[in-house]
């Protein structure tokens, strides 16, 4: 802007413009100039102010950690085995005690922490001849085993991972789970998962893979389950 200034007045004198006229110009422009440089410091502030209002500030996310014991009257694990794609039997087992923690963020729950043991000597299924079976040494030997264990590993995309301790031997467990919270109270609802129970050397299935192969048992068995928990 200032070197338009002084060109214009260069061209003005280069034509020979009379003094009066001359004098005129120049006063006008200097009374112009500060006028300019105003609006653009004035700019500069609008900008400036544009620019700390377009600043957005994020809100902190409410993260609540709670530690909830298992409810033993209200959970409960199912089981099945299959005979083929069919369901063959299916029964209940009741949890012994076990604990969970859970951080909340924004209302979402997730599981930090958890352990569970779980009653063998409740097996059920209807049937004492069967409940039998699955409690002797064939299966389950709850006289020597009395507890199955369950550890937390890790809670993630709506997975849960640990591992069970069955018959005095580890399993690699995932299931899907999902957390509802209402007060004081926490429902981990786990899905429909498998284990291999010939991977356990139970007798039964040791002696059954030299069976002939259709009179063979299906050792995948089952789980799903309901942990309530309170504050």
């Amino acid at each position: 802007m200032l070197r338009s200034f002084l060109r214009f007045i260069y061209i003005c004198m280069s034509k020979q413009i009379n003094v009066k006229k001359m004098k005129k110009i120049v006063i006008l422009g200097l009374f112009a100039m500060p006028l300019f440089f105003t609006s653009c410091g004035s700019g500069e502030a609008d900008a400036d102010t544009t620019d700390a209002d377009s600043t957005v500030v994020n809100k902190e996310v409410e993260v609540i950690e709670g530690t909830y014991a298992v409810d033993i009257a209200a959970s409960i694990i199912n089981w099945n085995n299959f005979d083929s794609t069919e369901v063959d039997h299916s029964g209940t087992v009741n949890v012994l005690n076990g604990s969970m923690d859970i951080t909340t963020t924004n209302g979402v729950g997730v599981i930090t922490a958890a352990n569970l043991t779980v009653d063998m000597n409740t097996m059920s299924e209807g049937s004492e001849k069967l409940e039998g079976h699955l409690m002797s040494t064939d299966f389950l030997d709850v006289n020597k085993f009395a507890t199955t264990t369950f550890s937390f590993d890790r809670h993630e995309n709506d997975m849960i991972y640990g591992t069970a301790t069955i018959v005095g031997k580890d399993v690699a467990v995932e299931a899907p789970a999902n957390v509802t919270l209402d007060g004081d109270n926490a429902t981990v609802e786990v899905g429909g998962f498998k284990i291999d129970f010939a991977a356990l050397e139970m007798p039964f299935f040791v002696a059954d893979v030299e069976m002939p192969a259709e009179e063979q048992h299906d050792p995948m068995i089952g789980f799903s389950a309901t942990i309530v928990g309170t504050k």
